[in-house]
Parts: structure tokens; C-alpha cells; sequence
């Protein structure tokens, strides 16, 4: 797991020149669609990196809540989209109509009560609204991060390990090389 690690810090490194125990080697990495290819020490990994398109699952989430959840594999969010959904807009619906009740009542009677419960409802309506704006967005961007965040794992190693070690560069510093598994 340590070398693979310090293989994929390394991509940042392309070409560079390392010295690691007074033999001087190169570290080359060749990208692929979906596959990254990282030679160092005459040792070749491969790993396997299977991303989600941003894009794709904000567009998905776009035009139907809860299918860039679907896309990018987080099955158990998509219920309580749609859950909160449903109930804003059924609240919605249920004010509305309430609020054009009060109307056509204070439209008969002209009873400045009716007027008030009228506008009562108007801003629950209105409220209900905002709540399913708010959600509609969040929806949206919560695929964006899902997205992003497909490939990234998280495994029980949380260790720190630091390898003394110098490089070669132009003004000749020393450094210590250190390599972080999460």
C-alpha cells in the first residue's frame, strides 16, 4: 500500500529525477483514459481509477432529483430526495389551495379575517417554495461532490511514515521525503 502511495505522489513529479540510496532513477508516468501507469525503481503499478463525471451527475440530478445519486452509486440518498420533495410540493399544492380558498371568501364577504388567513397561506406557499428551491440546488451540488469525491477511499492505515532522503535539484537543499497513506 506504502509504495503505491508514494507512486501516486509521484505523478506530480513527472520526469523528475530522484536519488534513492546513491542511484539516481527516473519516475515516468503514463496516463490513460481511466487507468494510470506509474514506472519507479523498475517497478511498474497499475491502478485502476474509475471516475464519474461531474458533469453527467449534475445534469442527471438536473433533470430528475436523485438520478446523479443513482449514477454515482448512492443508492440510499435518492429516498430522502425524493421523500422531502414529495412533501414540499404536496405542501405547496395544499397552500396554494388554501390561500385561493381565502380569496374567493374574502372575494364574497370582503371580512378583513379571511384577507389575513389568506396571506397566511400565501407565505406558507411561498415558504414551500424556498424549501424546494433550496433542495433542488442542493440536490444538484451534492452530485457534484459525489461525483468528485467517486474514487476517493478511505482505509483503516492512517499512519505517517518519513524516509530520509535528498533530491537533486539546482540549489542543492536537503529534504526529507515524507510519504502520507490515508
Amino acid at each position: 500500500m506504502i509504495p503505491v502511495a508514494c507512486s501516486v505522489a509521484q505523478v506530480r513529479q513527472t520526469d523528475a529525477f530522484l536519488q534513492v540510496d546513491s542511484l539516481v532513477t527516473r519516475s515516468d508516468t503514463i496516463r490513460t483514459s481511466g487507468e494510470m501507469v506509474s514506472m519507479s525503481r523498475d517497478t511498474l503499478f497499475r491502478l485502476n481509477i474509475s471516475t464519474k463525471s461531474t458533469g453527467v451527475a449534475m445534469l442527471l440530478s438536473a433533470a430528475f432529483p436523485g438520478a446523479g445519486q443513482v449514477y454515482n452509486e448512492s443508492y440510499w440518498k435518492v429516498p430522502i430526495i425524493v421523500g422531502f420533495g414529495v412533501y414540499f410540493v404536496s405542501e405547496w399544492i395544499q397552500n396554494n389551495r388554501r390561500a385561493n380558498d381565502y380569496r374567493d371568501r374574502y372575494a364574497q364577504s370582503g371580512d378583513s379575517r379571511d384577507l389575513s388567513v389568506r396571506d397566511f397561506y400565501k407565505k406558507q406557499r411561498d415558504t414551500f417554495t424556498w424549501y424546494f428551491v433550496i433542495l433542488y440546488l442542493l440536490n444538484v451540488a451534492d452530485a457534484y461532490v459525489d461525483a468528485s469525491l467517486y474514487d476517493f477511499t478511505v482505509s483503516d492505515d492512517l499512519s505517517i511514515r518519513i524516509v530520509p532522503g535528498h533530491t537533486v535539484s539546482p540549489q542543492q537543499r536537503a529534504c526529507v521525503r515524507m510519504c502520507i497513506t490515508f
